[in-house]
């Protein structure tokens, strides 16, 4: 019978922790050269939006197929983010510049147009509010 409690309460408690979970699944597209890495910031508002320190999570992933990947944040909570991205295409561990020009492809969340200032987070804003969320961002060359 303890067994049986014990199991219950675990069980319970592990329905409380994954119940409002949900997964945003991003679509890279119009990645030109497979190799490198791609970096991926998911930001849970504006107060630190595009920090390097800001992200609510933060991924690196081999950039391993052209022209398209897919990457999945699991378990998030409900609410509104929105993310940035970019292609390490040298695998250096950083966005490269010529002057202040990016030299390797980016991309944000709705994909605004980001030539001459950085996004909002308005503008790349969207809501996670059912089980699965899937994002289409399309890499920029500048």
């Amino acid at each position: 019978m303890k067994k049986i409690i014990i199991i219950s309460i675990a069980i319970l408690f592990s329905s409380i922790f994954v119940f409002g979970q949900s997964r945003i699944i991003v679509k890279i597209k119009n990645i030109k050269k497979a190799r490198g890495k791609i970096e991926v910031g998911l930001y849970k508002s504006d107060k630190n939006w595009l920090e390097d320190t800001g992200q609510y999570r933060e991924d690196i992933i081999d950039c391993t197929d052209a022209p398209s990947m897919t990457y999945v944040f699991e378990n998030v909570e409900e609410g509104t983010y929105g993310f940035t991205l970019y292609h390490d295409e040298n695998g250096n561990g950083k966005m490269d510049f010529r002057t202040w020009i990016p030299r390797e492809p980016y991309g944000f969340s709705n994909n605004p147009r980001a030539k001459w200032s950085k996004p909002s987070f308005e503008k790349c804003a969207f809501s996670v509010n059912e089980e699965d969320v899937t994002i289409e961002v399309n890499l920029e060359d500048w």
